[in-house]
């Protein structure tokens, strides 16, 4: 029995001595700030809400505005545009110009050609009239040799006669083939001209005026093309411009939202102010990331570890919750504070600290996002710790 007593006496000086409950007195319910930071130089805009009050992740918040945002480019462009669209209106009035004029040399080159058709149907008539005449004059030469040849069969004629009757009736076949080839050059010259094409000895197959109407049929080709090269140009330019604009409308205007749901933390500056980019503007509590931080001696931090059950029981209420190391940060952790609400004071420093998640608070709709709130973080040991501690007391570990 006094061996029992002395083990309890001894296990109990163990508890008193190691400290198998470490408990912190010094707990912070903390969360991390999401900062509203300037995206461009402007003169800022809030909409009014107050320090506390809740906002919804993207819910508007405010807006920024440069009336002094560069445009330079976006004036070059549309001073591009301009002069292509005056180019395109040039040319375009140029094309209207030739056209009419290559209308009318066109009714002139139509003029021509019928006139020139009529004028080759009544040679070809003429022709044949003449062709027409030598063919009796032909029969009447046949004529008169026959008569010559029979009258000098008989001794009545001279020869001299029956020469000039065979010489008259020659000539008569050769003015035939003469007229008949006429004839023939006046229907292929009537053929070409019909086809567009004039024939003649004179001149070439084309006149002016059909000259003329090539020369501007060229030149209208020469301006379509560049009047496509403006237009295409233009469309460029246009897209250029489009996103210029959007360029622009991002320098000179900004919409604030809000990146988290929480409250708001802070507003370093106010509605009127003229913001300088990268300046914050806006602090928010993000709720979704609550942790209770708390600092601990060095005995007790070295025997912490991560996952390690603990205990959060708010200041002035009877009310506790579970929890969970998530980190230990150790001495001088005032690293980790630059992005939490709450900063560590001097004493909590000169500790080591402790992060504790504790899902349960953001459940409590009572408790809720209560950053700032201080309490008790009781980090429990376990059996196998005690024992554990009993051994080493004994010198058995």
């Amino acid at each position: 029995m006094a061996v029992g007593l002395s083990l309890a006496g001894l296990a109990g000086a163990i508890v008193l001595n190691e400290g198998v409950a470490v408990v912190s007195s010094d707990a912070v319910v903390n969360a991390r700030v999401a900062i509203v930071r300037a995206p461009i130089d402007g003169l800022l805009s809030l909409q009014p809400r107050s320090i506390g009050e809740r906002v919804l992740a993207g819910q508007p918040l405010g807006a920024l505005r440069d009336e002094r945002a560069d445009e330079a480019r976006l004036l070059d462009l549309g001073h591009t545009a301009s002069a292509l669209e005056t180019d395109i209106q040039r040319v375009r009035g140029q094309m209207v110009s030739l056209a009419a004029s290559r209308e009318a040399l066109a009714k002139r080159t139509d003029g021509y050609r019928e006139a020139r058709v009529r004028q080759l149907r009544s040679r070809i008539e003429e022709q044949q009239s003449l062709l027409s005449g030598a063919k009796a004059q032909m029969v009447m030469s046949a004529a008169e040799l026959r008569r010559a040849e029979e009258l000098r069969d008989r001794g009545v004629q001279s020869i001299a006669v029956l020469d000039r009757a065979q010489a008259a009736q020659e000539v008569n076949a050769q003015t035939i083939r003469g007229a008949n080839a006429r004839l023939e050059a006046l229907r292929i010259e009537l053929e070409a001209a019909a086809a567009g094409m004039f024939l003649g000895d004179s001149y070439n197959d084309t006149p002016y005026s059909s000259q003329r109407a090539q020369e501007l049929d060229l030149r209208l080709a020469e301006m379509r093309t560049e009047l496509d090269g403006h237009a295409q140009r233009l469309t460029r330019i246009r897209e250029q411009i489009a996103v210029e604009q959007q360029r622009v409308a991002r320098l000179r205007d900004a919409f604030l939202t809000s990146p988290v749901d929480g409250p708001i933390w802070e507003a370093p500056a106010g509605s009127g102010e003229y913001a300088r980019k990268g300046q914050d503007l806006l602090r928010l509590l993000d709720c979704s990331t609550v942790v209770v931080t708390a600092s601990v001696s060095e005995s007790d931090y070295n025997r912490l570890k991560v996952g390690d059950p603990a205990r959060f029981r708010l200041s002035g209420t009877s009310r506790s919750f579970d929890g969970q190391v998530i980190r230990l940060a150790g001495s001088g952790a005032a690293t980790v504070y630059q992005n939490l609400a709450i900063a560590p004071g001097p004493d909590h420093l000169k500790r080591f600290d402790v992060a504790v998640a504790v899902p349960d608070l953001l459940k409590d709709a009572e408790v809720g996002c209560s950053v700032g709130r201080t309490g008790k973080m009781v980090f429990s040991g376990t059996p196998r710790q005690l024992l554990q501690g009993l051994g080493s007391w004994l010198g058995l570990s």
